[in-house]
């Protein structure tokens, strides 16, 4: 199933209360209360890949309150409440057509009084928006249609939806509507789907999603719903994906944490969304996006564009210490990720960093003395993932082997050909490098798990599926199956190791380092990792809110031709590492 994730967002302005909305050429138009007293301001934007490049500054266009925006392509309409006045709502609208160059400044009409009340909230198509609002007088949710297919816009009236606060509007094309809202009693959260017909709206019955506040909505055509909300817990905000089905809402899962902040607005068009909201701390601002796809078969699902790329040319997510998410007092001290790998995989990553370590009797993974979980547990979630039918091409990279002898590796290795037996790669090479196979043949007909090595455990004990991995600096290189240049920056600071990175991937020129720089090297890992002692979870963020940006600059071929192969990142579903690779392979 489809799915979204925001990961952690970048700042893009200061402010409060922001609603965003976007068109599907990725047109960003962003609204908030401005730090001038009663001032509403606007910023422009335009998504680049999952970056988003934001206009120089934000433009006052306005005074209220608790501004809301939508857009269509063209029409923007925003609704807000005035300062002056008792409880006034007011509306303006704009024009925004599509272009390469975008408007040094949008003008707003005059607003005008549509209603009473306060928190208005709006949405729109092309031929109608629908408006809601808390009474001014109580806990009770309004709403108002307006017909926008003509040249004199025409609100219907104030209705009455019933109890409620915090409310927020989405409608698609279909001119099918998904209002959400707060108990005016406790924390939960309920939505109700309209059908809009001549300005009139059939909701339907009232049904709980989630536990929180200040909840938001967006509705693509396909009828996916994606929330986003304020957890009842604290200031940490959470996300919710799902479609509409015969009975309601069919969920993809339940509510997951993608940032911290509060007043959280989201939005979307075609397969891509975009949230923005304010920070926990401070009055700033701050946003991300997210592709709105099935992140489980991404690779199956695009084969008409990855068939004929080669290893040497793909670029995927990849997670550093994989295996190390286990949660409690001593794992968190060696604790890389958040997700199982099964749930990594279902996440879109396929480059996974497993460190085996042999206890006598047990294989485990490690990292920087801390103990994860069994192997065992690791492949039987690989196999799990493969026996789901995804054709995907899943590599598991074995290296950094604590207390290993020759009967630990062989009990790896017969651990492997017996769990995945039916998806390792053993295919002949016929004078071919691993890296030289396309995708359209390593995924003709199932999924395939490549199992590469390091050290010289598998030269001494070569066996069927497993192949020998060699980083760009490795004494012997020419022995490898599969050879990556492999170096982490080895830094606590994030600019350094940015410019470090980037730096080795422009200098890449695809051979291995001296003295063996005439043997071929296969693949650039983009290590985009920071190196604390432990606490890897507070120095990743910076890495991971900065990726997408990055990458939509940065990811192109370097001047030797090499494209970046592997998005290694710790705590990888933060930094949305799937959804940039997608666009670096050219998937739009």
């Amino acid at each position: 199933m489809k799915n979204v994730f925001f990961g952690l967002g970048l700042q893009y302005e200061d402010g409060s209360a922001p609603s965003i909305a976007m068109s599907r050429d990725g047109r960003v138009m962003e609204v908030h209360e401005s730090f001038g007293d009663g001032d509403l301001a606007y910023r422009l934007g335009k998504r680049r890949q999952m970056g988003l490049l934001w206009a120089k500054q934000n433009v006052v266009y306005g005074r209220g309150l608790t501004p809301s925006i939508a857009f269509n392509g063209s029409l923007l309409m925003e609704v807000h409440k005035e300062i002056f006045g008792d409880d006034d709502l007011a509306w303006r609208t704009a024009v925004w057509d599509d272009g390469d160059e975008g408007p040094s400044e949008i003008r707003f009409s005059d607003p005008v009084k549509y209603a009473s009340g306060k928190m208005p909230r709006i949405a729109m198509n092309d031929r109608i928006a629908v408006a809601v609002h808390q009474s001014p007088t109580g806990p009770a949710v309004w709403y108002n249609v307006c017909d926008i297919g003509d040249a004199a816009l025409r609100w219907r009236g104030n209705v009455g939806l019933g109890p409620g606060i915090q409310p927020n509007i989405a409608i698609n094309h279909d001119n099918v509507a998904v209002v959400v809202y707060r108990s005016p009693s406790d924390s939960n959260l309920y939505y109700r789907i309209g059908a809009v017909r001549d300005l009139e709206v059939v909701w339907g019955q009232a049904i709980v999603f989630g536990n929180g506040s200040d909840a938001a909505v967006a509705l693509t055509d396909d009828g996916e719903v994606i929330v986003v909300f304020q957890s009842s817990q604290s200031r940490t905000l959470l996300q919710r994906f799902g479609k509409i089905g015969d009975n309601g809402i069919q969920w993809a899962g339940e509510a997951v944490h993608f940032d911290n902040g509060e007043h959280a607005c989201v939005a979307c068009a075609g397969h891509m969304a975009i949230q923005a909201h304010e920070s926990e701390n401070s009055e700033t601002l701050w946003a991300s996006t997210s592709r709105i796809t099935n992140r489980a078969r991404w690779m199956h699902h695009n084969l008409d564009v990855l068939g004929d790329m080669t290893l040497s040319q793909l670029t995927t997510g990849a997670s550093h210490d994989a295996g190390m998410y286990q949660h409690g007092a001593l794992a968190t001290l060696g604790k890389t990720q958040n997700l199982s790998i099964y749930q990594q995989l279902r996440n879109g990553i396929r480059y996974f960093d497993l460190r085996p370590k042999w206890s006598g009797s047990t294989l485990y993974v490690h990292h920087g003395g801390v103990s994860g979980p069994t192997v065992a547990e690791i492949v039987d979630d690989v196999a799990s993932f493969m026996r789901e039918g995804h054709r995907e091409l899943v590599v598991l990279k074995f290296s950094h082997y604590e207390k290993f002898t020759g009967a630990a590796y062989e009990a790896l290795v017969a651990m492997l050909q017996d769990k995945l037996r039916d998806w390792l790669y053993r295919q002949p090479l016929q004078d071919r490098r691993l890296a030289n196979i396309p995708m359209r043949e390593f995924i003709a007909e199932s999924g395939v798990v490549l199992v590469v090595c390091d050290d010289d455990y598998p030269i001494a004990f070569p066996a069927a599926g497993v192949w020998i991995y060699r980083d760009f600096d490795a004494a012997h290189p020419e022995l490898g199956d599969l050879r990556v240049y492999d170096k982490y920056s080895n830094s606590m600071i994030y600019e350094t190791m940015k410019a470090g990175q980037l730096r080795q991937f422009q200098a890449y020129n695809g051979l291995c380092a001296a003295p063996n720089a005439a043997v071929p090297c296969d693949q650039f890992l983009l290590s985009w990792t920071l190196t604390p002692l432990t606490g890897v979870w507070l120095l990743s963020q910076e890495a991971n809110r900065n990726l997408g940006e990055v990458m939509s600059v940065q990811g192109e071929p370097n001047p030797a031709g090499f494209v970046i192969n592997y998005l290694y990142v710790d705590y990888e579903e933060y930094s949305r590492a799937t959804d940039v690779a997608m666009f670096m392979n050219g998937i739009e």
